[in-house]
């Protein structure tokens, strides 16, 4: 049966053509709203509101030939812009606010980098020589526990701890180095 026939009988009335319109257009409708909002519940929630929508008009709904779906595609893009509008105008006052860290190093971190690196590799020398290793393997070369105790010839367990103990060595001895 053909939309604009549908529309008839559902006009008059006739549950079952509005059901069958229902179920022809629910899925494209919410597919649009998915799309456009990226979350399941909010496109539900849109799909069904675009339905009622149309519901409370379809008393009032002239039929032109154009296709039902383009009248709940253009109600479901008034409310996915209605959405949108709300949203953007929600304003957050700057005062107070806390800065945000950058991600990229400033022209200060550059500077500093090559003396830190060498402070790091010289305290990694100073470090017993189980220790360094667990920390370049584990860390700088980012292999798995299980791997590094195939290496090291130990379980992952024993390199954890291992890790562990090397990190707070390392820890004491930068701070020791920075202390001087």
């Amino acid at each position: 049966m053909t939309d604009d026939r549908l529309l008839e009988r559902a006009q008059c009335g006739d549950r079952d053509a509005l059901n069958e319109l229902c179920r022809r257009e629910w899925r494209p409708i919410y597919a649009l709203a998915y799309s456009a909002l990226g979350n399941a519940a909010e496109a539900q929630d849109l799909t069904q509101e675009a339905f009622l929508r149309a519901l409370r008009s379809l008393p009032s709904y002239r039929i032109t030939g154009a296709p039902f779906h383009a009248y709940l595609k253009t109600v479901a893009l008034n409310l996915i812009r209605d959405g949108w509008r709300k949203r953007r105008h929600v304003t957050v006052p700057l005062d107070g606010a806390q800065e945000l860290p950058a991600r990229e190093v400033g022209p200060e971190g550059q500077a500093l980098a090559p003396d830190e690196r060498r402070r790091l590799l010289a305290a990694l020398e100073a470090l017993p020589q189980d220790y360094g290793t667990v920390i370049r393997l584990r860390l700088l070369d980012g292999l798995s526990a299980a791997d590094v105790a195939r290496v090291m010839g130990r379980s992952p367990d024993a390199i954890r701890q291992l890790q562990h103990r090397a990190l707070s060595a390392l820890r004491a001895t930068l701070s020791e180095g920075s202390r001087r």
